[in-house]
């Protein structure tokens, strides 16, 4: 989903070439001027005999790519490409793979893979980010009403102010050895280990039940839940933890007040220069989640029937 065509289009003719783009990507990676990866030398030559520039540093003759340690490193892409993708994942309600292949003309695969790569770079700060002051951790869950064994226990911790409202936040996806696999109810070792990854104080409160849950903390449970399913028609344990990073990246910064597309650009963009690409065989491989219920069964379609029976006895 596009929230601003003409607003699209504007950037599209602004980054239409290879040259404005790494010129933007060169002022991100070095916003004081040049500095080489390996010697730290600040003065360098330009090598413009490829399709991007290379920067040959003056003391130790290495030679330092434009996308070298960002996101993009290894892609055959075209800069141009994945400055709109950026610019369409800053949008306030982000934009699904589908969505973003036919926006910039690239291939499903490569859509989903830059997204992916995207998501990596805004998951960097939310993983490194340490809620302070008083710290509210509560309980939630992300799918369907009707097939509550099928859902994934989530907890939301909160950084809350004087108003008794959320400033920052993080949603974690508990370890399943850390969730109880019969009733889904997260253990005692699953809320430590969120308070550990969250913050180092101690003035924490944990909320178990959804009727002692703030507003604000209510009001995120709600919209993480609406746009995962309105934007990607629900999202799966392996890659759920990246999307929930993503909700994350972007709800703290509209509530500082962040909430025009180019200012989100311009962060998301300086974390894709900042942070090391992920590359495919790590993104794709196999990590402990909980398992769907009808594992248990011979298939989906009796565990859905059994449920189906429950309802009309």
């Amino acid at each position: 989903m596009l929230d601003d065509a003409a607003a699209f289009e504007e950037f599209k003719k602004r980054f239409s070439s290879e040259q404005a783009c790494a010129e933007a990507l060169f002022l991100a990676r070095w916003p004081t001027g040049f500095r080489c990866p390996q010697c730290g030398h600040s003065r360098c030559y330009e090598i413009r005999t490829r399709r991007l520039p290379l920067y040959e540093c003056s003391s130790c003759r290495r030679q330092t790519s434009i996308i070298a340690g960002t996101i993009l490193e290894g892609s055959s892409t075209s800069l141009s490409r994945w400055f709109q993708a950026i610019y369409l994942l800053s949008q306030p309600a982000g934009i699904s793979s589908v969505d973003l292949c036919h926006l910039i003309g690239v291939t499903y695969k490569t859509a989903w893979l830059m997204s992916h790569k995207i998501r990596h770079a805004m998951s960097a700060e939310i993983e490194s980010l340490v809620l302070a002051g008083t710290l509210r951790i509560e309980h939630f869950e992300y799918g369907s009403v009707y097939y509550p064994d099928a859902c994934h226990p989530l907890l939301l911790a909160g950084a809350i102010n004087e108003q008794n409202e959320a400033e920052q936040i993080r949603i974690v996806q508990p370890s399943p050895e850390h969730i109880d696999d019969a009733s889904r109810r997260i253990l005692k070792e699953g809320w430590r280990a969120c308070q550990q990854a969250c913050t180092i104080g101690e003035n924490v409160t944990y909320i178990q039940k959804a009727a002692r849950s703030l507003p604000s903390m209510h009001a995120h449970k709600i919209r993480s839940r609406r746009w995962l399913n309105r934007t990607f028609c629900g999202i799966r344990a392996k890659h759920l933890q990246a999307y929930l990073n993503e909700y994350c990246f972007r709800a703290n910064r509209i509530s500082r007040g962040v909430c025009d597309i180019d200012s989100l650009f311009c962060r998301v963009f300086a974390q894709c220069a900042a942070v090391q690409t992920i590359p495919y065989p790590v993104l794709t491989r196999d990590k402990p989640v909980l398992q769907p219920p009808w594992r248990k069964l011979s298939s989906k379609a009796k565990w859905r029937g059994r449920w189906l029976t429950l309802r009309s006895a």
